[in-house]
């Protein structure tokens, strides 16, 4: 019998790849997985790269082409994505190749193991660099150091959606983002033991260009994933991020934070760990200061070093069985300072 929900819908983000994208189809259309169909988002191309993928619609049904004005790669994915008919997804840049059972055997692994969260597998470069890519193992603390997983990872449509899919403001590895949403609601990772990826390495790629705006992308993402890195690092993600733990316990020895929620909801404690963040990334964060409201407090405290931060003003004022208020942040910025919080929520005062 026919398994339910098994199809797959290859998710193709295209901008100007003529060179690469027939190339690219052929090979997904190879696969010896049946239940799959192709979507390729042409995101306002200049080439004829939107030509060639409605040729391979005319003549191959499964494949779906559409194009839209240029948004960058995570808005491509994430139209091509709401139209998707799968129940997996399996996001594929244009210019990159899979095996024929690339798919088929990441399905077998989704559909038998519902704790598994992404499925991916061993991969080798081709053109302008050949060779095994050496994957490290995976833990959901080096995820918060390094990206971990290539973008040609397989998820099930419905955890892109509570990840709030690829988020269109950070303009390079999109795709790290997105694995930190997705993961911080639990989950395990499945590399396959075998070779079913291949990426092109080229001079002028996207990856290559952004690689200069490493320190917006690290500022980004400690804004959106500040109670998983300060839970698993300690702090935030600093620019060396292989240290980041280590630095982050040094500084807490002289300026110790403090963090408190009244419930591991996410959206609450995004809310109350964005207490001390300034105007601009609450903004990022999308968060509705109409219906949420930051109380400062300013104390002289003198603060030993390598001890906790005593009660605040904030933690004193903070009523557990007030239904308003959210948490409280507590942050020692010097030695005779400490800064605290009170986050309320307006609508149930």
């Amino acid at each position: 019998m026919k398994k339910k929900h098994n199809k797959v819908s290859v998710i193709i983000p295209v901008y100007n790849m003529e060179m690469y994208l027939a190339e690219t189809l052929d090979s997904v259309l190879k696969s010896n997985y049946h239940d799959f169909e192709v979507i390729v988002m042409d995101d306002g191309s200049t080439d004829d790269s939107f030509s060639i993928a409605e040729s391979y619609m005319i003549k191959d049904n499964r494949v779906r082409a559409f194009t839209q004005p240029n948004g960058g790669a995570s808005s491509a994915r994430n139209s091509a994505i709401s139209m998707a008919q799968g129940f997996y997804i399996l996001p594929l840049d244009g210019d990159d190749l899979i095996s024929d059972n690339y798919i088929s055997r990441a399905v077998e692994i989704l559909d038998a193991k519902p704790n598994i969260r992404v499925v991916s597998r061993e991969a080798h470069f081709f053109g302008n660099k050949r060779g095994k890519w050496k994957f490290e193992p995976f833990s959901l603390n080096l995820l918060c150091r390094r990206n971990l997983i290539d973008v040609c990872s397989m998820y099930r449509k419905s955890d892109w959606v509570k990840a709030g899919g690829y988020c269109k403001e950070i303009l390079g590895r999109e795709d790290w983002d997105f694995w930190l949403s997705l993961f911080k609601m639990g989950g395990d990772f499945y590399r396959l033991p075998f070779v079913g990826f291949y990426y092109r390495i080229r001079f002028n790629s996207k990856r290559v260009q952004t690689r200069s705006l490493h320190k917006d992308i690290i500022d980004a993402l400690n804004v959106r994933h500040k109670p998983l890195f300060y839970k698993e690092l300690c702090g935030k993600l600093h620019y060396q991020r292989t240290y980041s733990k280590a630095l982050n316990i040094a500084i807490g020895w002289f300026k110790p934070q403090n963090v408190h929620v009244i419930s591991s909801d996410p959206n609450i404690e995004k809310l109350v760990y964005a207490a001390n963040e300034t105007d601009n990334a609450k903004n990022f964060l999308n968060i509705d200061t109409n219906s949420v409201s930051y109380i400062a407090y300013e104390e002289r405290r003198f603060h030993i070093p390598g001890t906790k931060i005593q009660k605040s003003i904030a933690r004193n004022t903070f009523d557990p069985s007030n239904k308003s208020h959210l948490g409280y942040y507590e942050e020692q910025i010097s030695p005779f300072l400490l800064n605290s919080f009170l986050v309320i929520n307006k609508i149930r005062e």
